[in-house]
């Protein structure tokens, strides 16, 4: 016997599995049975083939059979045996979908109206289902600018719509782009017209070595050329150590920002003096590493080895999100580093772990060696 909450959530996931077709008007009727019981089985529990009979009783779309069951002294009784839905407002009310249905209606209806292509619309369904009908309807304004400026060469931010902000567009840009493609009859997603906002990098000097006489500053990539060559990065994964670190005499320290580190490496800046790694001992910092090797085929690490690894693993973590990745580029020291982590299981120890004396003198250290 198939029980009435049994049956609503098998057909609510039929529902959100064809969201799509659904919204098109392709629905051709839903239904399954629903176990009756056989007499043999009603006569072994009555108080169940009656809470049965009693919960479907009522429902649309139900169908009903009369079975003689007086051989087992039960008469005759009309039992439901299947569940048949024939149009989507059946579907939605049986599953108690109204509510969110009716959302999905209403900004398809917004959305059709904005682009003139109802097939692009249900196609880009998983960007705007969740999406507030206010921010929607920002949208369309952001659409009408756009077609105004198609090819402005401005920043995200200087966007002339009332409302619209640099992360407001962060989060509904593939929304936008694919809204004014079916706008403009294309297919996939348009391009805005803007300029990117250029990459930059923080770095520290040394006392009196940085640009005016600046200690901490972030530069734009474009600007890198007019530092005059160092002795060395050092390029460090973590805002605090990056901060903490003292910095040895015509050294600068770069603050890698987490998998940023890779981009950031690609400038000719460093390039042009020995680079050296620190990143966290887990499987970002090592991706990171293989990933800013890719670009700098000389960098070398530090604090980043087997030995390392061994003497503060004690104060390691299990990382629950490790996933077992391909590094290309790692040396034999590095590869036997993760190794360990592995070996004691899925560790991830953070450069901030490392008491700092010792990170300080390895950082010298590892200067002296490249310089």
């Amino acid at each position: 016997m198939l029980p009435l909450i049994d049956a609503r959530s098998r057909a609510l996931r039929h529902l959100r599995s064809r969201e799509r077709e659904l919204l098109a008007g392709d629905f051709g009727g839903y239904g399954f049975p629903l176990r009756p019981p056989t007499a043999a089985q009603a006569a072994a529990d009555v108080p169940a083939t009656q809470e049965f009979i009693r919960q479907w009783q009522g429902i649309d779309g139900v169908e009903t059979a009369v079975r003689n069951w007086s051989a087992v002294g039960l008469g005759r009784q009309k039992v439901p045996v299947r569940l048949q839905l024939d149009t989507v407002e059946q579907l939605v009310d049986f599953t108690g979908y109204r509510k969110e249905w009716q959302g999905l209606v209403q900004r398809r209806g917004l959305l059709v109206a904005m682009t003139g292509s109802p097939a692009a619309v249900l196609m880009a369904l998983p960007l705007w289902r969740s999406v507030a009908m206010a921010d929607l309807h920002l949208a369309a304004e952001v659409l009408a600018w756009f077609e105004a400026h198609p090819a402005s060469g401005v920043l995200p931010r200087t966007v002339a719509v009332e409302g619209v902000h640099t992360k407001w567009l962060e989060q509904h840009r593939e929304l936008v782009e694919t809204l004014l493609a079916a706008r403009r009859g294309e297919i996939g997603r348009a391009e805005l017209g803007l300029a990117e906002p250029e990459g930059r990098v923080r770095l520290r000097f040394s006392a009196e070595q940085g640009p005016g006489g600046l200690s901490d500053v972030e530069v734009v990539f474009s600007e890198l050329p007019r530092i005059p060559v160092p002795r060395a990065v050092v390029m460090v994964e973590n805002l605090e150590s990056f901060l903490a670190l003292p910095v040895p005499a015509g050294v600068v320290l770069a603050w890698g920002a987490g998998f940023r580190a890779v981009t950031i490496a690609r400038e000719p800046f460093f390039r042009a003096a020995p680079l050296i790694y620190w990143g966290d001992l887990d499987a970002d910092g090592y991706a990171i590493l293989d990933g800013v090797r890719a670009v700098v085929a000389e960098v070398s690490s530090v604090l980043m080895d087997r030995a390392t690894v061994h003497r503060w693993r004690h104060l390691g973590v299990a990382d629950r999100d490790f996933r077992p990745r391909v590094y290309e580029r790692l040396t034999a020291a590095e590869s036997a580093g993760l190794e360990e982590l592995l070996e004691t299981g899925h560790l991830r120890i953070e450069q901030e772990r490392i008491r700092f004396d010792v990170a300080v003198a390895a950082v010298e250290e590892a200067v002296r060696g490249r310089c």
